[in-house]
């Protein structure tokens, strides 16, 4: 029997847990063709829930079709044209040659259209074009949601879209562009913060104001019982709510960890969870991830370090006025290591400071001990 519990990729259908009302109102904001930015934390689950309602709305819809497009490895101009293009390729869904026959009708210029076979197997569409013609041919990329448009219903989704901000002139000429499109919904999906505040908030940013912002609250405890002891019955083992409880505990209903946790649990068990058991794979858990926090940890700044143990020692609360820290740190260089900690999507704060990654703060707890 294959583990039903699944992390480290896109959620399926099967696996998804609760999120019911962030995702009725996601499709009606598709379908009303409102641009929305969803800012989570890397792991949280905006792509599985963003992927979830367009598969919904394309079962629902037969005119419905969405273009997907992950941003996180682009580099340059060049790179994002031709990925681009064949995610648009892509969502066509037609034979070979009426492919081909559709993506020239939506070009105004007749670059060279290139196919190859990738490592894997897959169709990948280029484009071929000079440098000289790489500003109008990006013209002509940006502009084809907007014909596509014309006869479907379209959504373009933009993953980890904070990157185009390294790429020279994207940002400023991708609003000029799509503020025109009516006809498409535009979705935007980021989890560098500090990046995407400063892309839709800052007045002199192109996407200053230019979308709804849809927020991710952590999945409740209570869905999570529910998910959790139905997964494990439906395969003949048996867990309880004191051990859910301990998961959340540590996890505080963070999608990921959630999933991975209860995954070893599975794993470990063959009749029913007992504290062994959840020991065992807690300690699998934080060996699995302990290489990725020590190269969070060794990338910081001693200060940095200094006021990630003063937040864990006054549970974020209080930093400045707490005599423990200011005998640990002076406020002024507190002040300053923790607003780059904040830079840096470590810590974030709504009534407190607070970890942004909920293992790694239990990790480096554990750790200080």
């Amino acid at each position: 029997m294959s583990n039903p519990f699944s992390f480290g990729g896109v959620i399926k259908e099967e696996k998804f847990c609760n999120r019911i009302e962030e995702l009725k109102e996601l499709k009606q904001d598709i379908l009303n063709k409102q641009n929305v930015l969803i800012y989570a934390p890397r792991r949280f689950g905006k792509t599985s829930l963003i992927l979830k309602a367009v598969e919904e709305l394309k079962e629902e819809y037969k005119d419905f079709r969405f273009v997907y497009i992950d941003l996180m490895t682009i580099t340059d101009k060049r790179e994002f044209i031709n990925k681009y293009f064949n995610a648009i390729a892509k969502s066509l869904e037609t034979p070979f040659d009426k492919t081909i026959e559709a993506l020239k009708s939506f070009l105004r210029l007749k670059p060279i259209i290139k196919v190859s076979i990738s490592d894997t197997g897959n169709m990948v569409f280029s484009l071929d074009f000079s440098r000289n013609e790489s500003d109008n041919v990006l013209d002509d990329i940006l502009n084809m949601p907007m014909k596509y448009g014309e006869k479907s219903k379209v959504c373009i989704v933009f993953d980890e879209f904070q990157e185009i901000e390294n790429i020279e002139e994207l940002e400023n000429k991708l609003r000029s562009v799509i503020q025109n499109h009516s006809n498409v919904s535009y979705v935007f999906l980021g989890s560098k913060k500090s990046i995407i505040n400063a892309m839709f908030s800052d007045t002199k940013r192109p996407f200053y104001k230019s979308v709804k912002h849809l927020t991710l609250s952590p999945v409740s405890n209570e869905d999570w019982n529910k998910c959790i002891i139905k997964t494990f019955e439906e395969t003949s083992k048996m867990i309880n709510e004191h051990i859910i409880d301990n998961v959340l505990k540590i996890t505080k209903g963070f999608p990921y960890y959630t999933q991975q946790l209860c995954y070893e649990i599975w794993e470990l068990t063959e009749k029913e969870v007992d504290e062994n058991i959840f020991n065992m794979a807690l300690n699998r858990l934080l060996k699995q991830e302990r290489e990725y926090f020590i190269a969070i940890w060794d990338n910081l700044t001693q200060n940095q370090k200094k006021a990630l143990k003063i937040v864990l020692m006054t549970n974020g609360d209080n930093i400045y006025g707490d005599e423990r820290a200011i005998g640990i740190l002076k406020p002024s260089s507190l002040q300053t290591a923790i607003k780059k900690l904040i830079e840096k999507d470590i810590l974030d704060k709504k009534d407190r400071y607070y970890f942004q990654d909920p293992l790694f703060e239990y990790w480096l707890r554990k750790e200080m001990i």
